[in-house]
């Protein structure tokens, strides 16, 4: 999307539906951008007014006489499509259409909606909006959001919500934060969300990405690219819509546990980016993303003038799986001389019997932490600037001294410091050093720990990113996978039957036990005899997805009379239900070990996404799963099976062995293999996986291409 660079640096703007009558959305957009200092031109177009702004106005565009880089659409939804033609004819790379009532009211709005694509397609020219506020780009001074001038700096801002943008922009006014680009989305018809983000991580003037989304198209190139960009940049995100809408109707597991919010948290996980719950907590990470040296891990070190705030601030570090370490002794007896005798050295460091009185006491302390090997970041917390009220009034220039300490002690070791302190909105000269010198100021314990742990995250996932290797299995039998699914299309089926599925997954390597399928008791019986081992029995039709429910599994069969008795009853329950029956499956009972399940669906935001979880109450109950979005790098296939809460039942708990966690991987890759080869599947459930000390079996695999339908019919008689 470099092309972009066009739209956010255009060499004119025409303005349709230009208006200097006050409180208009026109008039506000006209004003910043004439007021805005942009350089290039600006053609004003209104049928009903040769002047504006005191400058020329044009009855239609076309009548300009000359190209047009950027047109911004103004006008009323029947004119919209007639502009964007217009626009197109005058050579226009770019159309921003602020006219709501488009697409996001109805039928009638998505055709208007279609026809302004079609215009747009004709030369290519990119569409943003329709439903949005605008756009900002401070390399050209172009302001088409309608607010007053704004800083320029190096966070940029790309929003659905066009009042978000307005609260963003005011917000960042507030804190002093300056901007690069900002991008109302709107309803996003033409260029897309993963586009703007691929062309904000290409901006040179970028440095930070802000996020505000509301719905996700298109969610697997959202986290490519981001995977892209977070190499490099940070990207935070506040994204809507936290709460469960409800398990979705499916006939898997995988596809009721894939909640919008679960897969949006993965997504976000994969592909490096921070959510964040809101726009305070917001702005603190920006501002600590844009201002502060990134560390080489997660250990903290915690100062303060009291064990009150020390304490606090140690419990929100572990929430945020940040590391408190306990210094090194040789960092300790540095740091004793400017402690009240017998005071602790260890982390965190209460420093207030002295420092109080001389604030200087901080910089000794903090300039040992930072030159201790096994501190990444420091955070000091209390009330620092707030020495001169609280202690004396003379304090107030050793607090000032101590604040220009700090920063050349922050430009000397390159790690970061955040302070917490009550005193945090008040203009203190001490604070505002810091706060102009990029040392982030935050007025609450909590925030300020969370800055630091976006930081200290940020800079894991950047290297994660970097080193990042896609998850890859080679396939020797595809050809075989692709003949199953097209005999299930040729029969007009949604669903393989459990024969098939083994069949496909066997041709992608995945260890099955083996399995024979009986169509009559004297073949079941034979089965048995054949194997020698205790057996399971189960239906395999087309219309019966959840076996158990209508009574078409039973297991530990160990006699011939009891397979043969099992095979007459499953075939009796299931002809109840369907006349399409192609047997009973009989199999070995698989070793004792660990149930797991392992699926995959395909969401309507991200496309096809795994999922892993333990078996039993731990998935029907407890939900403890996790997913990835496909494809999955190694990385996150080794996070999503040590994510899940019951993960130490796997690694041997209370005199169990270890199970085998690699071939969980390996499964799990097979699986997003499998997805990526045949788009036609829609879910897949292995569950019960049993794992094993060594190995794995995949006891029970559903494959679905569509949502199932029962089919039903006359009941079939088994063969004699």
């Amino acid at each position: 999307m470099s092309d972009l660079n066009k739209v956010f640096n255009p060499g004119s703007v025409a303005v349709i539906g230009a208006s200097e009558t006050s409180g208009k959305a026109s008039e506000r957009r006209s004003r910043s951008l004439i007021e805005g200092g942009y350089r290039g031109e600006i053609y004003l177009i209104n049928p009903n007014r040769p002047q504006l702004f005191s400058r020329k106005a044009y009855p239609t565009i076309t009548e300009v006489g000359k190209e047009v880089d950027l047109v911004m659409v103004v006008v009323s939804p029947k004119l919209v499509a007639s502009a964007v033609a217009d626009s197109v004819k005058m050579g226009a790379k770019g159309v921003v259409i602020i006219t709501a009532g488009l697409g996001e009211t109805g039928e009638e709005g998505k055709k208007v909606e279609a026809e302004i694509l079609k215009e747009a397609s004709r030369t290519g020219a990119y569409v943003i909006g329709p439903n949005c506020s605008g756009i900002f780009s401070a390399s050209a001074d172009l302001n088409l959001l309608g607010v007053p001038p704004l800083k320029k700096g190096g966070l940029s801002v790309l929003a659905q919500s066009g009042n978000v943008i307005d609260s963003l922009t005011h917000y960042g006014q507030i804190r002093g934060i300056g901007f690069s680009k900002i991008i109302s989305a709107g309803n996003a018809i033409g260029v897309k969300l993963h586009e703007y983000i691929e062309f904000l991580g290409n901006d040179p003037d970028t440095h930070v990405i802000m996020t505000f989304l509301e719905g996700i198209q298109d969610g697997n190139n959202l986290v490519k690219v981001a995977r892209e960009v977070t190499k490099e940049k940070p990207i935070i995100s506040l994204k809507a819509g936290r709460t469960k809408a409800g398990a979705r109707a499916a006939a898997s597991h995988t596809g009721s546990l894939a909640g919008d919010d679960v897969i949006v948290e993965a997504a976000f996980k994969q592909a490096g980016i921070i959510r964040l719950s809101n726009v305070d907590e917001m702005f603190d990470v920006a501002e600590t993303l844009l201002n502060c040296p990134l560390p080489r891990g997660n250990r903290v070190a915690i100062l303060s003038e009291g064990g009150g705030d020390n304490s606090i601030a140690a419990d929100h570090a572990e929430r945020c799986e940040l590391e408190v370490p306990v210094l090194a002794e040789s960092s300790q007896e540095k740091i004793r001389p400017f402690l009240l005798a017998g005071m602790p050295a260890s982390n965190p460091i209460d420093y207030g019997g002295t420092a109080e009185e001389n604030p200087h006491m901080i910089t000794e302390c903090v300039n040992v932490c930072m030159q201790d090997d096994q501190v990444d970041g420091v955070l000091i917390t209390g009330f620092f600037g707030g020495f001169k009220d609280i202690i004396a009034a003379h304090v107030e220039d050793l607090e000032i001294q101590t604040s220009n300490e700090l920063v050349d002690l922050v430009k000397k070791h390159q790690k970061p410091l955040i302070v917490h302190t009550s005193f945090a909105n008040e203009p203190i000269e001490s604070l505002r050093i810091l706060k102009r010198n990029g040392i982030p100021v935050v007025a609450s314990s909590g925030r300020a720990v969370g800055c630091l742990s976006a930081l200290m995250k940020f800079a894991l996932k950047r290297r994660k990113m970097k080193e990042m290797k896609l998850s890859a299995i080679e396939v020797k039998e595809k050809n075989k996978a692709q003949q199953i699914l097209q005999k299930v299309k040729d029969d007009k089926r949604t669903n393989l039957l459990e024969t098939e599925a083994r069949d496909l997954l066997a041709a992608y390597g995945v260890p099955l036990p083996p399995a024979h399928l009986a169509t009559s008791r004297s073949e079941a019986a034979a089965i048995y005899e054949q194997l020698n081992c205790p057996v399971a029995a189960k239906i395999v039709s087309a219309d019966i997805i959840h076996k158990s429910d209508v009574g078409g599994v039973r297991l530990n069969l160990g006699t011939r009379n009891e397979v043969e008795a099992a095979f007459d009853d499953i075939w009796r329950k299931a002809s109840k239900v369907t006349q399409h029956i192609a047997g009973v499956l009989i199999s070995p009972m698989a070793a004792k070990g660990q149930e797991c399940i392992i699926g995959m669906v395909r969401e309507r935001m991200f496309g096809p996404v795994i999922m892993f979880g333990l078996g039993g109450i731990f998935v029907e109950v407890l939900e403890d799963v996790s997913f990835r979005v496909v494809p999955p790098a190694v990385h996150d296939i080794d996070g999503m099976v040590k994510e899940i809460r019951g993960y130490q039942l796997l690694t041997g708990i209370r005199g169990e062995k270890p199970k085998d966690v690699d071939v969980i991987k390996d499964i799990l890759a097979v699986v997003a293999q499998v997805a990526i080869d045949n788009p036609e599947i829609q879910q897949i459930d292995l569950n019960p996986v049993i794992v094993h000390k060594k190995g794995a079996s995949v006891v029970d695999a559903r494959i679905l291409l569509a949502e199932y339908r029962s089919i039903g019919g006359e009941a079939p008689k088994p063969a004699s």
